[in-house]
């Protein structure tokens, strides 16, 4: 059940948790499936950090506390978030950002997404020090004995995150005769997302009823580092997992970024289009 919180929270620089053991792989890609985010890098506005004094709801202090740590961490170098990760949970390397500005003034949790099996998403609000706003989903993995730990990377998102379809599978490489139109579509759409302003660029890649909001710019797509889909099967409806780099042009950092796209093949002509994306930590 989605529920909307409000926390203030400063950063620390106390030693980060040990990560968890025993949360293998299978956890991590069923996080990815059940996250279910549009990605968008945006000013300050309906996911800025909320006013003091507003009452947290529906999360605990640890989570909260761990996800403002790992994103802010995150922010400030990828690399460094490699002591927080889950065991099984892999992270791409990444650069910390160059530019004056980029760092992260304060940050809250302010959206949290229950999964079950102690895992949760919670979307974590950072204010940079030039004033821009950049929503992270960190997902997460509580123990019994309340540790808490990452199961991969966050995903850039517009607001707190709304679950999916929960999916157990892991990604695998296209299957089927259409692989090639399949990795052809991503490699128009995924740089055009990024790019435009106008959902109206994309019009011709995705489905008539897609609710796709583009990124107009605010980050950049460095590279597309791998294409493979949840499932083995070859139907005309595919649900794929894209490894790709984002930059922030403002900040000269780079992350990796992991998204899911829900395909379809329709028409006369057969050919592949964009039914949704989806924002997940991989």
């Amino acid at each position: 059940m989605r529920q909307e919180v409000g926390m203030r929270f400063a950063k620390t620089d106390s030693t980060a948790r040990a990560a968890l053991r025993g949360v293998g792989r299978f956890a991590l890609w069923t996080a990815l499936g059940l996250l279910f985010a549009r990605a968008v890098l945006s000013e300050p506005g309906p996911g800025a950090p909320r006013q003091e004094g507003e009452r947290l709801v529906g999360v605990d202090p640890a989570s909260a506390g761990f996800a403002v740590r790992f994103a802010s961490t995150y922010l400030a170098d990828p690399r460094a978030v490699v002591p927080l990760l889950a065991e099984g949970a892999k992270l791409a390397t990444g650069r910390p950002p160059t530019a004056p500005g980029a760092e992260v003034a304060q940050a809250e949790v302010v959206g949290i997404e229950n999964l079950g099996g102690g895992r949760a998403v919670l979307t974590v609000a950072c204010q940079l020090r030039d004033a821009r706003v950049l929503n992270l989903a960190v997902p997460i993995v509580r123990s019994r004995a309340g540790e808490v730990a990452a199961l991969g990377a966050p995903s850039i998102v517009a607001a707190p995150s709304a679950a999916g379809v929960a999916s157990t599978e892991r990604p695998q490489p296209i299957a089927g005769p259409d692989a090639e139109a399949i990795e052809a579509l991503i490699a128009k759409f995924l740089p055009e997302y990024v790019a435009t302003s106008e959902r109206a660029s994309l019009a011709y890649l995705l489905t008539p009823a897609a609710r796709v909001r583009p990124l107009a710019g605010s980050v950049s797509l460095d590279a597309i580092a791998e294409v493979r889909q949840l499932g083995s099967e070859d139907g005309p409806r595919r649900s794929v997992v894209v490894s790709a780099r984002l930059g922030i042009p403002a900040g000269g950092g780079s992350y990796p970024a992991v998204y899911r796209l829900e395909l379809r093949r329709t028409g006369a002509e057969g050919r592949w289009y964009v039914e949704a994306i989806v924002g997940a930590g991989a």
